[in-house]
């Protein structure tokens, strides 16, 4: 049911600012406005910005510019009124003050954009999504939050839902209407069917590793045996003087961590003490510790290796050990010969990247390697698209095609009544698929995803 009270907020981050927005959101939303405007005779104007002085029973309070959206064509789906005013805390405290004290109450966490999906003007995948577009650091991110707040993620999964409908349309018809002129659809032509449409559901959940990385983000470890330059990669990597960096091996004894933007992808970097250095003390055993913890947390490894000395045994060895550990563990490894500026003594494989991390060079090729990378160890793109960067939204798609491929298994163990038993199924699938853009989500759904909403969003 939607809601009847109104709502306002300060939409505009904490803090002193120059300026500051008020919303107002509600049936009541106009006349609460107008009456801390003093302006009870007459209306704003729709859409029209209006300059005002607002008032309480103090006195003035600040010279505001007011915009005033009629429910019609309103984010909320409500009245809606924005009062821009100075940024001062002392102005947004009485000014929110005299909107409450004039019939509004303070607005939950999400609340204006919450309003929005129950009017329809947001679908539940798109209210998200402005969840997303607020905490966005990156291109790549940005590109996906709006891409959804834009329909695309709902139109994906319209097409999905197409086709499942169809059939389970066709199916319950001949269930229902026995005797009408329905052809009735053969048990392997069924299954065919079943299986083929399961595979676009996969491919879209098969997006969220990616997905998952746009959205929080993706580490990288940066390991390598002592002296190979791992602290002088994570500078040029970041651009600035952040590790310390000299002749002397083993300079790095605990990891150090630093966010970026790489190339578009939101990252942290970790660099690490060096592989297999002689543990001489509890430290020392301590930082490798450290080391393979963080190895295994991350999304990617850099393996560095000084290319202006031979590789030795030890070397090999300590290689080895990180390529069969992320191979078991998934995880893709760049190998990254180093020192490319000094003369050349490692010689470089089929898929390592070279580059002088002093003199920067090949820095910008690796970022894009990373990129590459990436998208290929973690499955195809949707045809569409689409990626999904929520895990409801990727458990719901997986729910879904989990229920396709049970009801292709009915045609088999059931012939005697597989369109019973996958009819149900399909309907199964469909409700996943709705869950995501959420026609019918219920409350306890809809506040846990408002609750990560800002207050005023």
């Amino acid at each position: 049911m939607p809601p009847t009270d109104t709502i306002a907020a300060i939409a505009t981050p904490p803090g002193s600012g120059a300026l500051a927005i008020a919303r107002v959101s509600g049936a009541d939303a106009l006349r609460a406005t107008a009456v801390v405007l003093g302006r009870t005779g007459d209306t704003l104007s729709p859409r029209q910005a209006s300059v005002a002085v607002a008032r309480d029973q103090d006195g003035d309070i600040d010279q505001v510019v007011a915009l005033y959206y009629p429910a019609a064509r309103s984010p909320t789906g409500e009245d809606l009124v924005e009062l821009t005013c100075h940024g001062s805390v002392y102005i947004q405290r009485r000014l929110l003050a005299a909107l409450l004290k004039a019939g509004a109450r303070t607005a939950r966490p999400g609340e204006f954009t919450q309003r929005a999906f129950l009017s329809g003007r947001l679908d539940l995948a798109q209210a998200e999504a402005v969840c997303d577009l607020i905490h966005v650091g990156t291109r790549l991110a940005h590109r996906s939050a709006l891409f959804q707040l834009e329909g695309g993620l709902s139109r994906s999964v319209a097409g999905l839902r197409a086709p499942i409908l169809e059939l389970l349309t066709h199916l319950e018809a001949c269930l229902d209407h026995p005797d009408e002129d329905i052809l009735p659809l053969p048990g392997v032509q069924a299954q065919s069917r079943l299986r083929l449409l399961a595979v676009p559901v996969a491919r879209l959940a098969d997006t969220f590793r990616t997905g998952r990385i746009l959205r929080d983000g993706l580490r990288i470890c940066i390991v390598g045996r002592p002296n190979a330059g791992k602290s002088s990669l994570l500078n040029a990597l970041l651009g600035s003087e952040r590790a310390i960096v000299c002749a002397e091996p083993g300079t790095t004894r605990d990891t150090i961590e630093e966010p970026c933007d790489l190339a578009g992808l939101p990252t942290v970097l970790v660099d690490t003490a060096g592989l297999d250095h002689d543990s001489r003390s509890t430290a020392d055993a301590e930082s490798l510790q450290r080391t393979k913890r963080a190895l295994r947390a991350s999304d990617l490894a850099l393996l560095v290796i000084d290319g202006s000395r031979p590789v030795e045994a030890e070397d090999e060895a300590s290689h080895r050990r990180v390529m069969e550990s992320s191979t078991a563990e998934g995880r893709p490894v760049i190998t990254v010969l180093n020192k490319a500026d000094l003369p050349r003594r490692a010689v470089p494989g089929p898929r390592v990247c070279t580059v002088s991390a002093l003199q920067g060079t090949g820095i910008n090729e690796l970022k894009l390697l990373v990129n590459e990378r990436l998208g290929r160890d973690s499955g195809s793109p949707a045809e569409s698209g689409a990626t999904i960067t929520c895990e409801r939204h990727h458990q719901a798609l997986r729910h879904c095609a989990a229920e396709l491929e049970q009801a292709a298994l009915c045609v088999g163990r059931h012939p005697e009544r597989w369109e019973e038993l996958c009819a149900r199924h399909l309907r199964e699938a469909l409700a996943a698929l709705d869950d995501i853009t959420g026609p019918s989500a219920d409350n306890e759904v809809l506040d846990g995803i408002f609750s990560r909403f800002c207050v005023g969003k």
